[in-house]
C-alpha cells in the first residue's frame, strides 16, 4: 500500500524531522511520484529564498521592546 504524503510530511521531510522508517518510504515515493517530487522541489525553492532573507527591526522598535522588557521585570 502506498502512502499519501501530505503537505507537512513534505516539510518535516526537508527540515530532517522524520524517523528512519518514514525517511525511507518518503525516499521511495519521490522517486515514484513526481508529482511529489515536484512539490518538494518548490518547498525547497521557498527554504532556500526564506534563507536569504534578513530581518531587522527598526531601532525605535527595539528600544520600545527592551524598554517593556525592562519594565516587566520590575513588576
Amino acid at each position: 500500500m502506498t502512502k499519501t504524503f501530505t503537505e507537512n510530511d513534505l516539510v518535516r521531510f526537508l527540515y530532517d524531522e522524520l524517523n528512519e522508517d518514514e525517511r525511507l518510504e518518503m525516499r521511495e515515493s519521490l522517486c515514484a511520484d513526481m508529482e511529489l517530487r515536484s512539490r518538494l522541489d518548490e518547498l525547497e525553492e521557498a527554504k532556500s529564498a526564506l534563507d536569504a532573507v534578513t530581518f531587522k527591526a527598526p531601532n525605535d522598535v527595539v528600544s520600545r521592546i527592551l524598554y517593556a522588557s525592562k519594565n516587566l521585570q520590575s513588576i
